[in-house]
């Protein structure tokens, strides 16, 4: 659909151009040459990507690709999609597709037509041309050689007229230019402009038959008489050039307009500033490549060490490269002397690139990679060294790792291969569990590899106690453990027979955190993850917020930066965003965006749910989602699972599928789905569609919900002596923080509150926090009085937000003038001294 709105918009330049500067001069041949110009050029330039050179500068991005899977081996993910609601755009092609059908069919007809009224009568060669008469009543006109007149309508000078004017069409093949109209207006029917457009070439194209039939008469004015007496419309062939036009007064005014100035040919060049911000606008690629002004290390050699910059060429793949990019990538790098191409590519819903295998070569050398998941792909690096004429392409991650690791001199490294012995496991593993508190297990099997019956199988689990990783392998598939002590992670890959790391990952030891992105999120929720990501040393931006009627994001454009990496991503499906994860360790270790799908346990349990007759129980164990919002994905499921039939019970009490989609479900503590005999045993026949059952978590701090006083009496809140809404009071003070509630209605009791407390007021006290900041009234009235903090003058804004009450000793109030002196006229309101008590 993308090509064809750019087609679509090529087209509309086009015709703009033609009708605002071009109509009405009387260069007809240079506006025939224009106007299927335009069609051609309408098709083309889509095709046509300019790349943006842009210099890159890499940044270490420590994300584990295999996040679900931890075996390097296989990199395919199974997680099960979200299923998306309901949305008209999804159906956009399908009615694409049904248009093209009816104009085709309709298309088709008419060539049928026209077909049946040229060969089922006879015809007369006159040089190239064959001339049909026909009794039917239509109007003359001519397709290719054929030109198709009732000579019974019009005397020997009309006819005349009327020939010439049709052989002007078939002799310049007018019939092409219909043809290709008409194809067109059938492949972008749903463009109003292709219609106007398709009308502008065949009035054009009469402009053109009509001036030469005009110049070859001896009577300019009888042939003009000629066109006014077609004016009255017979039967017409919609493929074909009619003598009759029912613009027959434009078609007279251009007979009698005076030739053009040459001077207004440059008119035509005024579609090439408009085709230029087209192509800048929506035809660029960026293309990455290094920064040249990047130091020597920064380019490092996996197998070889440091390498001088000239040595190495590098460039980069995103997971947000389109079609388009990669195309561009790849006519970027021939014209480098490289050959490159890419197959087997998966994108999720946003369009980001989840899998891809590659292939790249140059001067005989060559290189691939493959990755097949369900997650973003991290950003690939392809580079190719120079001296020693080899290829080393790896996510960027892979690459900086192995580089931040090789002068790591705290790591701990373990080499499994045929080499190892188990001695120098063992001192590994006591190594890393005396120093780091690292559990480092391994198994040394007596079977046999399936590859060679002389090599033991080995198996190995790593990490802490809940977070460990592990696989098998066996020697003749070399591989490097090891583990960073300054960020916690492990770094896992192959080596090759020639010594260099393959493909691996990081894994990292610190708790994984998730912030969840959902399609309701709101600009103020979008903020407030910013800031919770900032106290975590990430920056992230959230632009290009695009949302649906609903209010629902369809699109978004997401930057992640910490020290450690730099993540992008940005769903931009035109449907309603599926559930978002960025996801860190620690302070901004592992930074990753993608989508955030559901535990493999949850889709296999609500798989079961859909299949079986029982009784299914999820636990809020079985969410992969740890800050979940109402509309991430798990409520939807449940109601999709039974077809919006089931009733809904929430602790105990029926609600309704607006209520249920509401709920909070990281407060969800249970889910049972009840079906068939369970249900309605339950239930009775109201069960008969199934039951879900949700059990909310205990929770300690419970919002408390206020009634209105009396009937629909809106009562004025007050907390800790400040006016605050209903809602806020809601949304913001949990049961636990309250220390006494206190209704008025007492009229004397109201009077200090005004009319604002006619309908009654609720005074609201919480409980006094253990360190609570103080608060310092004036001595006197409005006087400001000296603050001095153990011996040091500080402002009274300053001391309210930094000393707690806990924290002070002693506060005097000095206001004797005496005591005063030695503050001078600093202390002539009076003094406040206080003493912190001392660590």
């Amino acid at each position: 659909m993308e090509y064809l709105l750019k087609v679509s918009a090529v087209i509309t330049i086009f015709y703009i151009i033609y009708k605002v500067f071009l109509q009405r001069d009387t260069f007809f041949e240079s506006n025939r040459g224009f106007l299927l110009l335009g069609l051609l050029v309408s098709f083309s330039v889509p095709f046509l990507i300019i790349p943006i050179y842009t210099e890159y500068t890499p940044v270490s991005a420590p994300i584990s690709i295999t996040s679900y899977d931890n075996s390097l081996d296989s990199m395919v993910v199974e997680s099960k999609a979200i299923a998306e609601p309901f949305n008209i755009l999804d159906y956009l092609p399908l009615v694409y597709v049904i248009g093209v059908i009816f104009f085709f069919i309709r298309f088709a007809i008419q060539l049928i037509s026209l077909s049946k009224l040229i060969f089922k009568n006879k015809s007369e060669r006159q040089s190239r041309l064959k001339f049909i008469k026909t009794s039917s009543t239509i109007s003359p006109f001519s397709f290719f050689n054929w030109v198709v007149y009732n000579p019974d309508q019009f005397n020997d000078t009309e006819l005349n007229q009327i020939i010439t004017h049709e052989k002007v069409h078939a002799q310049q093949y007018h019939s092409i230019d219909i043809l290709l109209a008409q194809i067109s207006c059938i492949i972008l029917w749903f463009n109003p402009f292709i219609w106007l457009y398709n009308k502008s070439i065949k009035q054009n194209l009469e402009f053109i038959a009509d001036h030469i039939t005009q110049c070859k008469l001896s009577c300019k004015k009888s042939y003009q008489t000629t066109l006014l007496k077609t004016s009255m419309p017979s039967h017409q062939m919609a493929l074909s050039n009619n003598f009759y036009n029912s613009l027959i007064k434009k078609r007279i005014i251009m007979l009698h307009k005076s030739k053009s100035k040459k001077i207004n040919l440059i008119k035509y060049a005024f579609v090439i500033p408009l085709l230029t911000i087209f192509l800048m606008s929506f035809n660029t690629s960026e293309v990455y490549v290094e920064n040249p002004n990047l130091t020597s290390d920064t380019n490092t050699s996996l197998a070889q060490g440091v390498t001088s910059k000239n040595d190495i060429e590098r460039f980069f793949i995103h997971n947000n490269f389109t079609d388009d990019k990669l195309e561009a990538f790849k006519t970027e790098l021939k014209s480098k002397g490289f050959d490159f191409s890419f197959k087997e590519l998966s994108r999720d819903h946003g369009n980001i690139i989840t899998s891809i295998f590659l292939k790249v070569s140059k001067h005989g050398v060559h290189g691939e990679y493959r990755v097949s998941s369900h997650n973003p792909l991290e950003t690939v690096v392809i580079e190719y060294h120079k001296t020693e004429k080899k290829f080393i392409i790896n996510t960027l991650n892979f690459i900086e790792a192995q580089k931040r690791n090789s002068n790591n001199r705290d790591l701990i490294e373990i080499i499994i291969d045929n080499n190892t012995t188990i001695s120098e496991l063992v001192n590994k593993k006591k190594l890393l569990k005396e120093k780091h508190g690292i559990i480092f297990n391994f198994k040394v099997s007596e079977e046999k590899s399936a590859q060679n019956n002389d090599i033991p199988i080995f198996s190995y689990q790593i990490g802490k106690k809940g977070a460990m990783h592990g696989l098998e392998t066996t020697p003749d598939n070399s591989l490097a453990i090891q583990y960073d002590p300054k960020t916690n992670s492990i770094f896992r890959h192959g080596i090759n027979k020639n010594g260099d790391p393959t493909y691996g990952n990081v894994l990292y030891l610190d708790k994984q955190m998730i912030h969840l992105i959902t399609r309701d999120y709101n600009a103020k929720s979008l903020k407030n993850i910013s800031e919770r990501l900032k106290e975590k040393d990430i920056t992230a931006t959230f632009t290009n917020v695009k949302r649906n009627d609903k209010g629902d994001i369809i699109s978004v454009q997401i930057d992640a930066k910490s020290k450690y990496g730099h993540v992008e991503y940005n769903p931009d499906s035109g449907k309603p965003i599926t559930p978002i994860a960025v996801s860190y360790f620690g302070k901004g270790k592992g930074l990753k965006i993608g989508p955030a799908p559901l535990s493999k346990d949850f889709n296999r349990k609500l798989s079961k749910a859909s299949s079986k007759k029982n009784k299914i129980v999820l636990s809020s164990n079985d969410t992969f989602i740890a800050n979940s919002k109402p509309g991430s994905g798990i409520i939807d499921e449940l109601i999709k699972t039974f077809k919006g039939k089931a009733i809904y019970i929430l602790d105990g009490n029926e609600i309704t599928e607006k209520e249920l989609r509401s709920i909070d479900e990281n407060a969800i503590n249970s889910i049972n789905l009840l079906k068939d005999k369970s249900a309605t045993k339950k239930y009775g026949d109201k069960g008969k569609n199934g039951v879900i059952e949700i059990t909310t978590k205990k929770q300690k701090n419970k919002k408390i919900i206020f009634s209105g006083i009396s009937n629909n009496a809106h009562p004025l809140y007050i907390i800790d002596g400040k006016e605050i809404k209903k809602e806020e009071v809601e949304d913001i003070i949990d049961h636990d923080d309250i220390e006494t509630i206190r209704v008025i209605k007492n009229k004397s009791d109201i009077k200090k509150y005004g009319d604002k407390g006619k309908n009654g007021v609720v005074e609201i006290t919480t409980k006094k926090e253990k360190n609570k900041k103080i608060i310092f009234s004036e001595i006197n009235g409005n006087a400001h009085p000296l603050y001095i903090l153990d011996g040091k003058e500080v402002k009274k804004e300053d001391l309210e937000n930094t000393i707690d009450h806990d924290d002070i000793e002693a506060i005097k109030i000095i206001k004797n003038k005496s005591d005063l002196k030695k503050y001078g006229d600093k202390g002539k309101n009076g003094v406040v001294e206080i003493t912190t008590k001392k660590e």
